[in-house]
């Protein structure tokens, strides 16, 4: 769906008679240019080639106050990178059971980081892009319910949210890697804790994915082929495939910002199942400081993924107790397997430079630049420049 689309259906929303309801209506957006500094290198999605749509997005919500604690909440997003198409990012019910309590159903967020909720609203954090290593969870909404716990505890807002939700993609792409896009879905449980005492603001995310399947055909082909040989364990074959997999994720975060500068630091660990896919850390340390309506900041940062070689260290005892003619007709295939494993493996740390400059109450026009340099795997060095608009409305 293109932009004139987008904007049809926004003012259809708009259009809409409220007769029973209280709806308001606002809306985001990001115009962001971009491109690689390296002829022959990409990054984050750029080339050398100026692109306008990577990161550019468009967006409005609907909130309908219906009352006794009921509301409707929508949110349409598109995305420049997508071919401006609309979809639900949101679309929830959510209900007061108390005054601190409440109950949602519907699409909604995963909160696994510090922005989970508002990650595409650019005009809400420092960044034109926030740090990719730590935010790289294939999907940022899903179906599903949740219980949001909201309270004081003495001077500090406490908050604790409990969601079980699923989401599915048809074109997931694994960090780290550039593969062909394959259909990912996953379900499971997510907690987080958040903290707001004064100036300082930290919390937990925890998540456990009970259910997490990448249907990636050639990992299926080579999982197939090393089944055939009639060779191997079939746990060796179960260890190549992410699928019917489970996976643990734990987040930390806190911020400090007393008003004229600010630092924030955030973790993530993924740990999964045997397969194909890394096991994930990845950090970053930011800060700032603001001038009046000029911010200048600098982001740190590093991300590690650890290859699982559980089906290459359940193949090679196989493998080295096979006469030499034998062992000739599966060494491809030894090393197809272990290709596959490491497709993942990255060892990286980047720093980021940039400015916001707030020109508008609700706007603001930021450029920043990205050295990203990696250690191990198939991801190459690179350095991205970016600069745009986000904007409220």
């Amino acid at each position: 769906m293109r932009i004139s689309t987008v904007a049809a259906t926004i003012a259809a929303l708009m259009a809409t008679p409220a007769a029973w309801a209280e709806i308001q209506i606002n809306g985001f957006a990001s115009i962001v240019a971009g491109s690689s500094l390296d002829d022959d290198e990409s990054l984050y999605g750029y080339d050398s080639e100026i692109d306008f749509n990577q990161n550019t997005k468009f967006a409005v919500q609907v909130a309908a106050d219906l009352g006794g604690g009921l509301r409707a909440t929508a949110q349409l997003l598109s995305r420049g990178r997508d071919d401006y198409d609309v979809e639900f990012e949101w679309a929830y019910l959510s209900y007061d059971l108390t005054d601190n309590l409440m109950l949602m159903a519907g699409r909604q967020r995963f909160n696994l980081y510090k922005y989970s909720d508002y990650i595409d609203v650019g005009f809400a954090y420092h960044w034109i892009m926030p740090p990719q290593g730590v935010y790289s969870l294939p999907f940022s909404s899903g179906e599903g319910v949740g219980l949001v716990y909201s309270t004081l505890w003495g001077d500090t807002d406490v908050g604790v949210t409990y969601k079980y939700i699923t989401s599915s993609i048809d074109d997931y792409v694994p960090s780290g890697t550039s593969v062909d896009a394959a259909p990912y879905s996953a379900k499971g449980h997510i907690l987080n804790l958040n903290f707001t005492t004064g100036n300082f603001e930290y919390g937990l995310n925890l998540g456990y994915v009970s259910e997490l399947s990448y249907e990636y055909p050639d990992l299926i082909a080579l999982a197939a082929a090393v089944d055939a040989t009639g060779l191997f364990p079939a746990q060796a074959v179960d260890d190549i495939l992410p699928i019917d997999d489970s996976a643990t994720i734990i987040g930390v975060h806190g911020k400090y910002d007393p008003g004229n500068w600010f630092i924030l630091a955030e973790y993530t660990s993924i740990d999964l199942d045997p397969s194909a896919f890394a096991l994930q850390d990845s950090a970053f340390v930011s800060g700032g400081i603001r001038f009046g309506t000029v911010t200048l900041h600098a982001t740190y940062g590093w991300d590690e993924n650890k290859p699982q070689y559980e089906a290459l260290d359940a193949m090679l005892p196989v493998y080295n107790a096979l006469p030499p003619a034998a062992q000739a007709q599966v060494a491809p295939l030894i090393g197809l397997t272990k290709m596959a494993l490491e497709t993942q493996q990255q060892d990286s740390y980047y720093y980021t430079l940039g400015m916001r400059w707030d020109f508008h109450s609700s706007a603001a026009f930021k450029v920043e630049y990205t050295d990203f340099t990696n250690d191990k795997g198939p991801a190459t060095d690179g350095q991205v420049l970016l600069m745009g608009v986000d904007l409220v409305f």
